[in-house]
């Protein structure tokens, strides 16, 4: 079996603390904390507009912005959690801890966005008409597309090279892969329902959504790096390599 979920669990941890993990923590959580920010000023306004005022009161973490500069500022939150997303796969899957790859920041950005974009709303499509149909054609569907994003983001390709490249390399490991997002998936259901239970019954709103953020972020960010690393045991096993994927169509960087 080329997948190794306790080393991928492991492995994942030990990226994540680490000198770059750290800077993509620090980055996540200042951007996490604007985002929320503005998304609450935006619905505040809109409420009181609607005269609802008294729902805006109470409101955590609302700035005094017209409802466009909350509007912009939650497109650009939006659109640089996308580029920070880039910038974290590409790290954790060439195992970077000390510095980040050359190319990280700068590689292909806008290509790879437009075809994460695209992408994934084909993605969540094909899970959602397949959890139509009687539920296990959904599962099927995630699993065997699930490295469609490490795909476009660290080999360039479009995001039909990268379906294709996914539903191949998961060829023969999609049980222990499902087993992998089982236990990824149900840690972090666990660890998002004790912090809302706490921040909901112990906290204020603006404390429970500023908890919210410090939990979520480490969470999402380790989730990625599971991802990260288990798209590097099976891309190792099967022999292919950015450069040279074996038996899969030639990397493109158009949409």
């Amino acid at each position: 079996m080329a997948l190794q979920i306790g080393s991928a669990l492991s492995e994942a941890g030990h990226r994540l603390v680490s000198r770059t993990g750290a800077i993509l923590l620090g980055a996540f959580f200042a951007l996490m904390l604007g985002f929320q920010s503005m998304l609450n000023t935006m619905v505040a306004v809109v409420l009181t507009d609607m005269g609802f005022g008294e729902v805006r009161a109470a409101l955590p973490l609302v700035l005094d912005l017209p409802l466009s500069v909350a509007g912009a500022g939650v497109a650009l939150g939006t659109i640089l959690s996308a580029y920070l997303s880039i910038v974290a796969f590409r790290t954790f899957i060439a195992g970077a801890r000390d510095s980040f790859p050359d190319d990280a920041f700068t590689r292909n950005i806008p290509l790879a966005m437009v075809n994460l974009a695209v992408g994934g709303f084909v993605y969540s499509l094909l899970v959602f008409v397949g959890s139509l149909l009687l539920l296990v054609p959904g599962i099927f569907a995630y699993v065997v597309f699930i490295f469609m994003a490490p795909y476009i983001i660290d080999e360039d390709r479009n995001f039909v090279s990268a379906l294709k490249a996914s539903y191949r390399l998961t060829e023969g490991e999609r049980l222990p892969l499902f087993g992998l997002l089982v236990i990824v998936v149900a840690a972090a259901g666990l660890v998002g329902g004790v912090v809302g239970f706490v921040g909901g019954f112990a906290l204020s709103a603006a404390s429970s959504q500023l908890l919210n953020v410090v939990i979520q972020v480490p969470v999402s960010l380790y989730v990625t790096a599971v991802m990260a690393v288990a798209f590097q045991q099976l891309r190792d096993a099967d022999g292919s390599s950015p450069s040279s994927p074996s038996g899969v169509e030639t990397p493109s960087t158009t949409v």
